[in-house]
Order: structure tokens, then C-alpha cells, then sequence
């Protein structure tokens, strides 16, 4: 692709997205343009394989970039490529994602390790000191069956690089020969930005173990986060929290925030953190991959959308509505007896089920909550006790939440505390980032 050529579908990018698309309607063409594309692809008996040079690769992928906001077709098409499917996934919900690709960040790699009936290919990465995003694809000679990831571990040197979280799928669907899919694997500790050797070791399990060591190198440099240290404390219906810092990175933007410990509230969930320009632009909290984390002091860290290839004039951090619970609101329960001793005191939750092994819940939450809402367990010794399984399911204006425990081999009574509950406080934080 010529200068002159990038120019005009640049051009041609700024004015699309002078378009006003409803959000709504946006989602319902994506949706309808995936289901006839997989009707068409259902229809042909044989699938053509097209062979794409590396320019036209890169003419596309700027070009997708540039119009997937009124083209879900063409979407579908590009994300047929190989190792983009997924990356073509998470633009259509990340604004930093889809400027990664616009400023060519994405590095293409093609790494290759078989063990004879599987093969893993590491497509491409996307680097930068607070994470890796990995593109790879599974092929199987036979179909996986029931396909689970054992470990996944990446390293840098001979140095395993430690991470406070990571989040994939499993490699393919049951029976399926070939599948792709993304590791978000985030750091605990800055990556040197002269970092350029890795290796990612993987292993997968079906009827047998598959072992896969993939050394690769990056060539673009690792970006260097814009770091913004605020320690600015505000106070929200009478809560206190500090803002300590805010780093922007191609991948995410990390937001640290402390609480006061003599705050009467649990914060649970920050609804509406965000960063917004002078134009009025936002860049809202991550939907796909790890959202948020906390360290050992009790830090929260929340993860944005990240506007690194942005540049505003102006930027301004926000939040205005939050989850919060009086800290004497408790779920107690004594899953020997039978017993429920404390619930909140709003009355909108009910045990539905009580056991040594399981305990369900039901919470009145209105339709449009969205959230599972319990957390983690404590015995009468405070000790954590392990889940063997949880999930939370909605029906109507009612959220429920279920807790498995691999055994009932802890001191009764029990505490649960909560992720979310459907209660909020409300007040106007806004910091100028500069």
C-alpha cells in the first residue's frame, strides 16, 4: 500500500466516524451479519482456502479498522484471516484494541511447536509493559475431545514472568480439528520496554497431555506506560477513597484505588469509571479479558479501555456511581444445621438451598443487574474455605447465585461476603490527568 494510498483511508476513517450509529442498531446488524455469513458458509459443501500476501494482510486489517463500524460483513470476512478472528472480537468492544491495530502495534509471529496429533501456532502478540495479549491456534489431526488447559506459563530470558492474572478460553470446541483463541496474560511487574526473547509454554489436556514450548521474538519496542501519579483522596456520601495512580498503556489503562479502612462501606463495584477528552469521548472499563485485580495491601486495581495512540488536549478521569454495603451487612450460615443467622436487613436476599456442600441463594435485583453477587467464604477461624464451583444465573427480577464447596470440612458458622449487591452511593469525582 502506498503513502498516498494510507492517507486516504485515513481520510476516509475520520469521516466515518463523524457518522452518529445507534449502539443498538450497530449490535442487531453485527448479529444478523454473523448469522448470514455462518448460514452462507453452512450451505457450501466445500470451503475455498485463499493464500493472502502480507500487504494485502495489512491493507485489510487498516481498512477493517476504518470501516467496521458500518461493515459487520466485512468484519466477519477479515476475521477469517488467520489468528484474527478473535483479535477482529475484541475491537468490536475495545476502543484501545482497535487503535492498537490502526498504529500497527499488533506484531505478527508464527511460532510452531507439534507433538505429532496436535500443533500449535503462535499467530501473533500484542506487548506492552503491563501485559501480553497472544493470538494462537490449536489444529488436531483427530479432534480434541473435551479440551482443558493444564498451564500456561510465559518467560522472558529464563525468567518466568510472574502474573497477577490471566484469562483464555479453552483451545477449541469438543471434536472440533482446528480452533482459534487469545491469552490476556497481565504482569505484576513492569516488562522492561528492552524486552525482545520470550518463550510461552503450554500445556493442554484431553484423553492424553500435550506439552508445547513456543520460543518467539518481538521486533517493535515494548511500549513505556504514561504513568499519572495522583494520591488524590475524595470522599463519596461520606466514603473516602484515594486515587493513587493511573498508567495508560496500549493494552489497558490501570487505575489504583485505596479505600479508607475507616470507611462504614464496602465499595463492591465502581460502576462508571472513565476517562473522557475535551470532545467528550470515553473510554470505559474493560468488558473483555481480566477487569480488574487487587494487590496484597488491598489496592484495587480496575482496568480500562486505553486511549495510549490518543493524545487528547485534555483528558479527565471520572467515576460517579458505585456499588456499596454497610460493612454490618453479612450472609452468615451454618450449613450444619440448616441455619440462616444474618442476611442484610433490605430483605431483598433469601437462601434457597443449605447444605455442608452447597449453599443458593436468591436476590431481588431488578432486571438489569448483571452481576454475580457472592464472594468469597470464611469459617468460624476465618479461614478461606475452597470452592469447588460457583455460578449465578437471572430469571426475571431476581439474580441467583450458588456456591459449591469441595468439602465440608471447615468450623461452622460460615460468612460470605459479597462481589455486588444492587445498593449504590452516588457523587462527582473528576481529576484532570496532566
Amino acid at each position: 500500500m502506498t503513502e498516498r494510498e494510507e492517507d486516504q483511508l485515513r481520510s476516509m476513517k475520520e469521516q466515518l466516524d463523524q457518522i452518529p450509529i445507534p449502539e443498538e442498531a450497530l449490535s442487531d446488524a453485527i448479529r444478523a451479519g454473523v448469522r448470514e455469513a455462518e448460514q452462507q458458509r453452512i450451505r457450501k459443501r466445500k470451503a475455498r482456502r485463499f493464500i493472502w500476501p502480507v500487504a494485502a494482510v495489512a491493507a485489510l486489517l487498516l481498512a477493517f479498522v476504518m470501516t467496521i463500524r458500518v461493515s459487520p460483513a466485512f468484519a466477519h470476512a477479515v476475521s477469517s484471516l488467520p489468528g484474527m478472528s478473535q483479535i477482529v472480537e475484541m475491537i468490536q468492544y475495545d476502543k484501545g484494541m482497535k487503535a492498537i491495530i490502526a498504529n500497527d502495534y499488533y506484531e505478527e509471529i508464527h511460532a510452531t511447536d507439534s507433538d505429532g496429533t496436535v500443533t500449535v501456532t503462535l499467530n501473533g502478540v500484542i506487548v506492552d509493559q503491563s501485559g501480553m495479549v497472544i493470538s494462537y491456534t490449536v489444529d488436531s489431526t483427530t479432534g480434541m475431545k473435551d479440551p482443558q488447559i493444564d498451564k500456561i506459563e510465559l518467560y522472558t530470558g529464563n525468567e518466568l514472568l510472574e502474573h497477577q492474572g490471566i484469562s483464555f478460553n479453552y483451545p477449541s470446541e469438543d471434536g472440533k480439528m482446528s480452533n482459534e483463541q487469545l491469552i490476556h496474560y497481565n504482569f505484576i511487574e513492569p516488562l522492561p520496554t528492552d524486552s525482545q526473547e520470550f518463550e510461552l509454554k503450554l500445556s493442554i489436556r484431553d484423553t492424553e497431555d500435550h506439552q508445547f514450548s513456543l520460543p518467539f521474538s518481538i521486533k517493535k519496542p515494548v511500549a513505556e506506560g504514561k504513568v499519572y501519579e495522583l494520591d488524590r483522596t475524595v470522599t463519596v456520601d461520606v466514603q473516602k477513597l484515594t486515587i493513587q495512580s493511573i498508567t495508560v498503556h496500549p493494552l489497558k489503562v490501570t487505575v489504583r484505588i485505596k479505600e479508607d479502612p475507616d470507611n462504614t462501606m464496602d465499595i463492591l463495584q465502581y460502576e462508571d469509571l472513565r476517562i473522557e477528552d475535551g470532545d467528550g469521548e470515553v473510554w470505559s472499563r474493560i468488558t473483555n479479558g481480566m477487569t480488574a485485580t487487587q494487590d496484597e495491601d488491598g489496592t484495587d486495581l480496575y482496568f480500562l479501555q486505553s486511549n495510549y495512540f490518543e493524545q487528547p488536549d485534555l483528558m479527565v478521569f471520572r467515576m460517579n456511581r458505585m456499588q456499596a454495603i454497610d460493612k454490618t451487612e453479612k450472609l452468615v450460615v451454618d450449613t450444619l444445621t440448616g441455619e440462616v443467622l444474618k442476611t442484610p436487613s433490605d430483605g431483598k436476599l433469601a437462601v434457597t438451598e443449605l447444605s455442608p456442600t452447597l449453599v443458593e441463594t436468591q436476590l431481588r435485583t431488578g432486571p438489569e443487574f448483571g452481576y454475580g453477587y457472592l464472594g468469597s467464604a470464611v469459617d468460624a477461624n476465618g479461614k478461606t474455605i475452597d470452592l469447588a464451583s460457583g455460578g449465578s444465573w437471572h430469571i426475571g427480577e431476581y439474580s441467583y447465585n450458588d456456591m459449591r464447596f469441595t468439602n465440608g470440612d471447615y468450623m461452622n458458622p460460615i460468612t460470605i461476603h459479597f462481589f455486588a449487591y444492587p445498593n449504590y452511593i452516588e457523587g462527582d469525582v473528576t481529576i484532570r490527568l496532566e
